[in-house]
């Protein structure tokens, strides 16, 4: 399971796939699952993956978001260069990187301005004028970051997009080693869009309602920044500590009782945990879960330098998180 895993997560890293442009990490999760499961693929792409099976106990909903950071074109300068729109929190510091604009597959270096108030993004793709830079990279495309192999220490993957290509891979290894006659039936959600804040979740429910796919619970599987680094050596989660339980964000507040159980199902499984509350971020749990009317819980997977070109998680922290999934999937009741 080790290296099945953690092979998967460095396919999803290394693959293209900013808000809006998920299609390459559907395929990579459908591919990895093969046959067994039905799928469904709503409009604005969140992917539902589910055993054919009718649900005797209670049904889990393990959700991930799919997409990355993202650039898309804004406007065409004389000389050439593509102001940029990020879709997401690019930080300002990851100037200078190499950037790939699908579907045309046209390479570029970012550029970021910071100004007093703000940061401004360009792109340079070797362009003399607006008119070549517009037929080269034309307004509906989108950027991501480009270049990235996944590298790996005897602890650490060093790459980008972890978040949240981590929580896909995590949920997608569970999925295929589920045992089919399990009480409990388990269900696949990897969402679109997160990074935008334009999450279409009503779409989502809809969908799930139309197929009689009712969850009892949903467990969002998410990255959170984590430490230590050389900039922040008393981080609030630290990499290589284990799966951060997460008391609450700033969107959703999940019942006492269930992180209670959470603990529990963690130290008699003698799975390695960390406790945070994330005050001044969210991610879908809350919206997902008051959309259903079900409760919620997050899992979250430190990561260094999150959101930038190349950051940091540790191995042990994944794997870990791929067993709480388990331990919660097998034992909620």
């Amino acid at each position: 399971m080790k290296h099945d895993a953690i092979a998967l997560l460095k396919r999803l890293s290394e693959a293209t796939g900013p808000s809006t442009s998920e299609d390459r990490i559907i395929q990579l999760i459908l591919e990895s699952l093969g046959d067994g499961f039905a799928h469904h693929v709503t409009p604005h792409k969140n992917l539902i993956v589910y055993s054919r099976r009718p649900a005797v106990g209670k049904t889990i909903m393990l959700q991930a978001h799919m997409d990355e950071l993202g650039m898309r074109p804004y406007r065409y300068t004389p000389d050439g260069f593509i102001q940029l729109t990020p879709t997401g929190s690019v930080p300002p510091d990851a100037t200078n990187h190499e950037i790939i604009f699908e579907p045309t597959g046209v390479r570029g270096i970012l550029i970021i301005q910071q100004n007093e108030r703000k940061s401004d993004y360009y792109a340079d793709i070797g362009a003399a004028s607006a008119e070549e830079a517009k037929e080269m990279v034309p307004h509906y495309s989108n950027a991501a970051y480009a270049g990235v192999e996944v590298k790996d220490s005897p602890t650490h993957l060093m790459g980008k997009s972890f978040d949240d290509r981590a929580g896909c891979a995590a949920i997608t290894t569970v999925l295929r080693r589920w045992n089919r006659r399990h009480r409990n039936n388990i269900i696949g959600v990897f969402t679109a869009r997160e990074e935008t804040g334009n999450w279409p979740v009503d779409e989502l429910r809809l969908t799930m309602m139309k197929h009689d796919l009712n969850p009892d619970i949903v467990i969002n599987v998410e990255c959170c920044p984590g430490g230590p680094t050389p900039g922040d050596p008393n981080p609030i989660a630290r990499v290589g500590g284990g799966i951060v339980l997460v008391s609450m964000d700033a969107s959703y507040e999940p019942d006492s009782m269930l992180c209670r159980w959470m603990e529990d199902r963690a130290q008699s499984s003698g799975i390695p945990f960390q406790h945070i509350a994330v005050r001044d971020g969210s991610g879908e749990l809350g919206r997902i879960a008051l959309s259903f009317g079900i409760s919620g819980y997050p899992l979250t997977i430190p990561c260094r330098y999150m959101h930038h070109p190349h950051s940091v998680i540790s191995k042990s922290d994944f794997l870990a998180c791929v067993s709480m999934i388990e331990e919660i999937a097998c034992n909620y009741d």
